[in-house]
């Protein structure tokens, strides 16, 4: 199968913009691509994720219990009809957000991150990336962009988004204890021409390895 490629951070990190960048810059190398996201939308669960997050004004544990429960169901269906079918299908998949971010925005501590973490890679439905890009951009940036796009859900706060942000800064941290590990490509601050030029390369060399 090709290669799947995760792209993590906060809100307004910019994933969408890098993942386009990489999405051109593989084409033009050749290299077939599928462009996905989660929540997926094409659910009844992530239509009910997208509800919650517009409507809600607290993350109650019971609110947060649903989004886990709603974001493994919606993400399930991602892995069997999208994710898989376009691997087998030999194109190289660039996910936005996975299960991740779930742990980062739906955890109360870092502890619980790190469970919400374990109980997945200990799951055998759970396909794992060859590689997660992690968009670790300063949480004043981020708010700025988003702000100026929409109109800020239930995490877009400074105080949620800098607390989100510490717990993927704690979980990548801890990756590399976990049997099941996952290499971690970390970009601070705004990306640049010559950042998306690396990702692709480094991208573009994992599609040539696997087909050795």
């Amino acid at each position: 199968m090709a290669p799947f490629i995760v792209f993590e951070g906060i809100d307004g990190s910019g994933k969408s913009t890098t993942i386009h960048e990489i999405s051109q810059r593989l084409s033009a190398r050749g290299i077939a691509v599928e462009s996905l996201r989660e929540p997926t939308e094409k659910t009844d669960a992530s239509r009910e994720i997208r509800r919650i997050l517009r409507t809600v004004r607290e993350v109650t544990p019971q609110i947060s219990k649903e989004l886990l429960d709603l974001f493994f169901i919606d993400r399930l269906w991602d892995i069997n009809n999208q994710i898989i079918p376009s691997l087998r299908a030999g194109k190289v998949v660039l996910l936005d957000r996975y299960f991740f971010s779930t742990a980062a925005y739906q955890a109360d501590s870092d502890a619980r991150a790190h469970e919400i973490v374990a109980t997945y890679l200990a799951d055998d439905r759970i396909i794992l990336p060859e590689l997660i890009i992690f968009l670790n951009l300063p949480v004043d940036e981020a708010l700025r962009r988003v702000g100026t796009r929409r109109e800020l859900d239930v995490f877009e706060t400074e105080t949620r988004l800098n607390a989100i942000a510490a717990r993927y800064n704690s979980i990548f941290s801890a990756l590399p204890q976990h049997k099941k590990t996952v290499a971690v490509d970390e970009r601070r601050g705004v990306l640049t021409a010559q950042d998306f030029e690396e990702l692709s390369a480094r991208i573009a060399a994992l599609v040539v390895a696997q087909k050795k």
